[in-house]
């Protein structure tokens, strides 16, 4: 929701489809089951499992979101939550 929130994403329709990778400590449930009780029931919607580098982030979710818009890349916010914000500090939505 922070994703679309801060992109001004305002139907799903402007979703053409999403990729999730978690770390490998998150096994209960895979991230599109969350997207889909959100209403995302026709975005296409794929999982993976992260490289497991050692001091990598734990706990981690990422989000890829590929859209039908105009708006040039560099107007695109990039959001990084809570830890995460760590990993790029170079990232105004990341401070």
């Amino acid at each position: 929701q922070e994703i679309m929130r801060a992109n001004e994403i305002d139907s799903l329709d402007e979703i053409s489809s999403a990729f999730f990778t978690t770390t490998s400590d998150l096994t209960s449930c895979f991230p599109a089951e969350a997207a889909r009780k959100l209403g995302w029931s026709q975005v296409p919607l794929l999982c993976a499992t992260e490289i497991p580098v050692p001091g990598s982030l734990p706990r981690g979710i990422r989000v890829l979101l590929h859209l039908n818009t105009d708006k040039p890349q560099v107007e695109m916010e990039h959001v990084y939550l809570r830890e995460a914000k760590r990993l790029r500090p170079d990232i105004h939505s990341a401070q």
